[in-house]
């Protein structure tokens, strides 16, 4: 059974919170983001899945530009949320 868990983040100094479905996959759990706002949830439409493997969330691909940003912020809520790192490439897509 899949675990649904809220969380609430800032993006341009408004709080907005997202639901996460988490999915376990084996070696590695999926978080799948549905933001509880409509302009920003098509905004982050095929940018809404993180990966958690070793303990650590993979927050790459970044798009750019303001799609990038919300994909960081999210992530970052994530990292907070569950008090685990992070880990990027820095890579931009």
């Amino acid at each position: 059974m899949e675990q649904i868990i809220s969380i609430e983040f800032e993006f341009k100094q408004k709080t907005y919170f997202a639901l996460v479905r988490i999915k376990e996959k084996g070696a590695h759990n999926e978080y799948h983001i549905t933001i509880m706002n409509g302009a920003l949830e098509q905004k982050l439409y095929g940018n809404h899945i993180f990966i958690e493997e070793n303990g650590r969330f993979i927050i790459d691909p970044v798009p750019e530009k303001e799609t990038g940003r919300l994909r960081l912020v999210v992530g970052l809520a994530l990292c907070k949320h569950y008090n685990k790192p992070y880990y990027s490439t820095g890579k931009m897509v």
